[in-house]
């Protein structure tokens, strides 16, 4: 009989964590996990797809996903929440617990535990900089860290944050995000396509980041480094900003006009078409300053795209600096504005970075490789609840 596996998570929203799950789970081995998710917020989006593939998504009633975060907000949600989350356990009994992000950590957990449920996993996908606003939240989050069968890191760098967290050392795995490489693939003709669906030679520059507008992602240092060499680039270059508008829109389109860049930048939301809008480019950007393992490197490495990312979290596991893409330092948009308008002006380096970047993500993060290490995770923690 299938063992019972339920993933707890804030949203599935459009995300990097969240696309990551829908990805993952329908490619779990349905002859030994019976998988359930259960969001804390409405479900959003990405739930369709959960659904369609069969699998349940359980979400508490009333509690709707919200941009305010005051104090009155976070006590009504968890008045309804917690209560709601510990008879779901109680209720349903699985096997396997799997708490994704912070929130879903701090929450699930606590509620799983009144519950009495034993086997529990925690995946980690940033580094811990929030915690410096949150102590409280902080040290209970290490504490829980002792309560888990495996904690997962999507890097070592993750993984080395656990480890000054005094995390179990002999519980704390890494398994990289993987990308379906059926769809994020190389097709020039599909990004000629959409070039011009939007208006845009063949001939012209595009740059792309794919980020969703929220502070940390840093918009506004990739939009002042453009600033400096906008007069410098390729006429009629165009920059696309594919993302969901966490509250920063409105500013970074002042930015932008401020700038004069008002016709080079476009803020297209989220959208469904990332390979394709991917493949339109010429050079795809990050300009984090926290990240994990992130998504949006490794897809645009998939598509032989060369990346211009800050040296954060992971990403100096993916880029091998100069050979598939540049690092360079967060905040520092001197340092970004010369990656830009470097390879902007090198097409055959940006072919010899971008077919490098594709071999590298062929070979180690394919989308059955993290599915079948999930798959050896849950395994393992079924027949050894401590983990190795």
């Amino acid at each position: 009989m299938a063992k019972r596996i339920v993933i707890v998570i804030g949203s599935l929203q459009v995300g990097g964590a969240e696309r990551q799950i829908t990805e993952i789970v329908p490619r779990l081995d349905r002859s030994r996990w019976q998988v359930d998710i259960i969001t804390l917020t409405q479900p959003g989006p990405l739930a369709a797809q959960l659904k369609s593939d069969g699998f349940r998504v359980f979400s508490p009633p009333l509690v709707r996903r919200s941009r305010r975060s005051g104090g009155p907000l976070r006590l009504f949600r968890a008045a309804i929440l917690m209560p709601w989350l510990w008879l779901w356990f109680l209720r349903h009994r699985p096997d396997i617990a799997h708490f994704v992000l912070p929130e879903a950590y701090l929450v699930g957990s606590l509620c799983a535990l009144l519950a009495g449920q034993k086997r529990m996993i925690m995946s980690r996908r940033s580094l811990a900089y929030y915690q410096k606003n949150h102590p409280v939240l902080a040290t209970l989050e290490r504490a829980l860290h002792r309560r888990m069968s495996i904690i997962i890191a999507n890097s070592e760098a993750i993984r080395r944050d656990l480890r000054r967290e005094r995390a179990p050392n002999e519980r704390l795995w890494v398994i990289r995000n993987g990308v379906d490489t059926n769809i994020y693939r190389p097709n020039r003709a599909l990004g000629t396509a959409w070039r011009a669906t939007m208006g845009i030679g063949p001939d012209q520059l595009v740059l792309v980041i794919v980020a969703n507008l929220i502070p940390y992602k840093g918009h506004a240092d990739l939009i002042a480094a453009l600033d400096l060499i906008k007069s410098d680039l390729p006429r009629g270059w165009r920059l696309l900003c594919v993302g969901r508008d966490d509250g920063i829109g409105e500013r970074l389109r002042d930015q932008a006009e401020a700038a004069g860049l008002t016709e080079n930048i476009r803020f297209l939301g989220p959208r469904n078409e990332i390979p394709a809008l991917i493949n339109t480019a010429d050079i795809s950007i990050l300009s984090s300053h926290e990240e994990g393992l992130p998504n949006a490197v490794i897809e645009a490495m998939a598509t032989s795209k060369p990346v211009i990312a800050t040296k954060v979290g992971g990403t100096s596991e993916l880029i091998d600096d100069g050979v598939t893409g540049i690092l360079v330092p967060p905040g520092n948009t001197q340092a970004m504005s010369k990656a830009i308008l470097g390879l902007s002006m090198n097409g055959g380096q940006r072919q010899a970075m971008g077919q490098a970047a594709y071999k590298e993500i062929e070979r180690a993060y394919d989308i059955s490789v993290c599915a079948r290490a999930y798959d050896d995770i849950y395994q393992l923690v079924t027949t050894h609840p401590k983990g190795k």
